[in-house]
């Protein structure tokens, strides 16, 4: 008869602890199939979901799809949240469930009209939480929100005016970042330290301009520094206090001087040299404001790169570094800018926009200051002046801030334009953070004092730019399309996660392949199918200039592209699975889009190598599915992107010829010096021990060659590097094998090892350690599957061998005979720098994007 199907929703186990008088929190649904069906059948019903609107929900078995129809939640709504009480409106009663990280709380009766609901005090502690309020059954989220859950509520203002300094960390925002300040002067500390000036300056920023406490600072003396740091000051003692303070705080790998201009002073800023030692101090007897302040403290600047910067700001550790390290990120660079955050972490600036008619914009102002959209680093139209650097030869080139514009106001749109018009780009570098006062200098009415300027200023910088502004967009349009310069159109990459170079090859590869796009022109956003982000991996393609979208923000792709798909010019997608899951999406509401498939490698063809190496029946017919949905997804895509010449034929046979297959590029760097022979000993192996290939592959070495080698030389030793290593490899440690496990540098591990060996059984595509490994100049001896697509030649560039005494010779003589050493490592580093260049990868790129029919690249 027909079997019942059992759905349980927010299952936990743990151990037993209750008792008959405990109440169950959550009453459990029960769902059973028809009995008058006798062949059994899929039971549907409304099942919870945390879909966007419009979204549906499905059970896919092969070619068969089940929709499962989304249920209607009831009308509520959280009107208000103030993280210790929610106060909730609803059409109905109902009985809900409170939930915090995951653990079912309270139950909470719900009245038609608004419930106040007070959360349990034990939570009351700082952090952060997962708060939902879901039904009885557990299956039906109502709502669900991460939530600080505070232990202070006296608002920030009040503590500052009724209380004294320090404050509770957890009511400031600037907190993180003085932590992470900390961190780095700690890093950075010498003998000569002054610690207790650092406790000094920390005390002031975190008491506020409000409660500052005037004691001497002393900054060192630096003969020739990396930045001068402009300060235009005009009164306002504390704040530039406060500003030097977090510049003693922030701590930097630059060198910098300090040059404030003491602006005509009349508070104690007259006598500020008095207190501050080791910085200089330019005196207006007369206030000439604040462009004739800059360019008078830039006439005096010793640095290579000049930086503007407010006297009412806060800097954060390494907002210096990440302006200048623009300079080698990216090409032609002229002017860069910080982000800047209003004291309570709300977004202030990040990077202007100018429109089509010449008004400015201060993009992201008061929004969210963690949204995906302002934390990549772009082209912008003109950068705030109260943070930004630019080179110091640059700045006098064209003439520092524009005197037709004094005494204030548009100088710093006009600089950005002034250093285009000069043929530099104009970048917004997020990772550099500075807290702004926002209006401490000059106010905030444009009616005025000096702030009418920006009026007056507004007419002159039209007439000076119309020709360089008339062809941007409409005012307020789009401005989150409007903001991205400098590009010839948007491609969206796909993949399962975010790319971790030090992990795998497949993420290297990954990373290089953005990199050629942007190359090319285009703007890169990247979005995996697991919405993770992963910290420092994140954050560098954020830095890189690739837009990362990532939950909270967005709960998933599908959501992502309901909103956004209809952005982009080109879809750049990896992995077959991954292409599954959007394509029909992608072709529904961007039809006009280009959808180029990276296979990363012909899955297929793994699955079947690894299934007849293992003679597995059932991972054969696997790999027989596999070959069946593979193969569908590249028959409905544009460009098929594979790094592998037998790939790309065995991909034609299946698809009758039809399949518009190019070759993918991978890229590697090829150091200009290498170690030599003799000051190296032993073997080495590195791959990602996530991926089976390289666990069977360095099994089957250790125990069917390295006996033989030891037999030959028992001072032979195998190291074993990769991440994700278990125990399984761990397990052939011994006297001849070392399992070291993962390595931050590459390098690190080839550079002490005589021979890299890749003994791969299985697998496809192309091996980007054995690249790596020949780029670094350690001669390797491969397997024919491990060489497969790269181009080598046995015996000038590399070995190859198949039998375990092939092994064994070839890895004798290059142990033995260090000519032979020397003339493969040149012969293969040679190779690798003429085949996987940088600019043999930028014209393979170039090629697949024509292919697509997408001619508008750069040059």
């Amino acid at each position: 008869g027909t079997e019942p199907f059992l759905f349980l929703a927010d299952v936990h186990v743990a151990t037993s602890a209750t008792t008959q008088e405990d109440p169950l929190i959550l009453e459990p649904e029960w769902f059973y199939g028809q009995a008058d069906l006798a062949d059994g059948q899929w039971v549907r019903a409304a099942l919870p979901n945390a879909l966007a609107p419009g979204q549906i929900l499905a059970v896919q078995m092969g070619s068969d799809v089940f929709p499962i129809t989304p249920m209607s939640k009831p009308d509520f709504t959280a009107q208000e949240n103030y993280g210790h009480t929610l106060v909730c409106t609803s059409a109905q009663d109902m009985e809900l469930v409170l939930n915090i990280d995951g653990q079912h709380v309270m139950p909470v009766r719900i009245t038609a009209g608004d419930t106040i609901i007070r959360l349990p005090a034990q939570y009351l502690n700082g952090h952060v939480r997962l708060l939902s309020l879901k039904d009885k059954s557990g299956s039906v989220t109502l709502f669900e929100q991460h939530q600080l859950m505070p232990y202070i509520v006296t608002p920030e203002d009040v503590m500052r005016r009724e209380s004294a300094a320090p404050f509770p960390n957890a009511l400031l925002a600037q907190t993180p970042h003085r932590y992470a300040a900390l961190k780095a002067v700690m890093a950075a500390a010498e003998l000569e330290t002054d610690f207790d000036q650092i406790m000094h300056a920390l005390n002031t920023l975190e008491g506020g301009p409000e409660n500052i406490v005037l004691k001497p600072l002393c900054f060192p003396d630096v003969s020739n520094p990396d930045v001068s740091i402009i300060i235009p000051a005009h009164n306002n003692v504390a704040f530039t206090y406060l500003t030097l303070c977090s510049l003693l705080i922030g701590q930097n790998t630059a060198s910098f001087e300090v040059i404030l201009v003491d602006d005509a002073s009349t508070d104690d800023t007259a006598q500020i040299e008095d207190l501050v030692t080791g910085i200089t101090v330019i005196r207006h007897p007369v206030a000439q404001r604040f462009i004739r302040a800059c360019n008078a403290g830039a006439e005096r600047a010793r640095g290579k790169y000049i930086a503007l910067l407010n006297n009412d700001v806060e800097v954060t550790a390494g907002w210096l570094d990440e302006l200048i390290a623009a300079f080698s990120r990216f090409d032609n660079v002229g002017l860069v800018g910080s982000k800047l955050l209003y004291p309570n972490g709300d977004l202030q600036d990040a990077g202007g926009i100018v429109w089509g008619s010449g008004n400015p914009w201060n993009y992201g102002n008061r929004q969210n200051a963690n949204d995906p959209r302002f934390n990549y680093a772009r082209q912008a139209d003109y950068l705030s002046g109260a943070a930004l650097l630019a080179p110091a030869e640059v700045w006098r080139k064209v003439g520092g801030l524009s005197s037709f514009l004094e005494p204030m106001y548009f100088e710093d749109t006009d600089l950005a334009f002034k250093v285009r018009a000069a043929g530099y780009d104009t970048w917004f570098i997020p990772s550099s953070v500075v807290y702004h006062f926002e209006g401490m200098t000059s106010g905030t009415d444009v009616t005025t004092g000096f702030k009418k300027y920006q009026e007056l200023n507004r007419p002159k910088f039209k007439r000076q730019w119309a020709s360089a502004f008339c062809g941007f967009g409409p005012e307020g349009q789009h401005p989150d399309l409007e903001k991205d310069r400098g590009i010839v159109g948007r491609v969206l990459f796909i993949d399962y996660a975010p790319p971790r170079a030090d992990k795998d090859a497949g993420s290297y590869a990954a990373l290089q392949e953005m990199r050629l796009v942007q190359s090319l022109g285009y703007k890169v956003t990247f979005v995996s199918t697991n919405m993770a982000h992963l910290g420092k991996y994140t954050e560098d393609l954020q830095k890189s200039g690739v837009e990362v979208i990532y939950a909270p923000f967005y709960m998933n792709v599908s959501e992502y592209l309901d909103r956004h798909a209809s952005d982009f010019d080109a879809f750049y997608i990896t992995r077959y699975y991954v292409a599954q899951g959007v394509l029909g999406q992608i072709r529904r509401q961007a039809p006009n889009a280009k959808v180029i498939f990276n296979n990363a490698d012909l899955h297929f063809l793994r699955e079947l190598r690894a299934a007849q190496t293992e003679g597995d029946a059932d991972k054969l017919d696997r790999a027989r599915q596999t070959r069946t949905e593979e193969m569908d997804v590249i028959r409905n895509v544009d460009v098929v992107l594979s790094y592998n010449d037998v790939e790309h034929s065995v991909i034609q046979a299946y698809a009758d010829g039809q399949s518009n297959v190019v070759k993918c590029p991978w890229v590697v760097s090829v150091p200009d010096a290498v170690p030599a022979a003799c000051s190296r000993m032993g073997l080495s192996f590195l791959g990602s021990f996530s991926h089976h290939p390289n666990s069977e592959g360095i099994q089957w070495f250790v125990r069917n060659v390295m006996p033989r080698l030891t037999a030959k030389d028992p001072a032979t030793q195998l190291t074993i590097y990769g991440s994700g290593m278990g125990d399984d490899i761990r397990a052939l440690g011994g006297t001849h094998v070392i399992p070291h496990g993962f390595v931050d540098d590459v390098s690190d591990a080839y550079a002490p090892h005589r021979v890299f060996v890749a003994p791969l059984l299985s697998g496809a595509g192309i091996k980007g350690k054995v690249i790596s490994a020949l780029a670094h100049g350690i001669p390797c001896v491969v397997s024919p599957i491990a060489a497969e697509g790269i181009g080598l030649r046995s015996g000038y560039d590399c070995f190859i061998a198949e039998k375990p005494d092939d092994w064994v010779h070839a890895i004798t003589e290059l142990n033995m005979n260090d000519t032979r050493w020397e003339t493969m490592s040149q012969n293969a580093r040679a190779y690798m720098h003429s085949t996987f260049s940088y600019e043999k990868g930028r014209s393979l790129m170039r090629a697949a994007f024509e292919a697509a029919d997408m001619y508008g690249a750069r040059p």
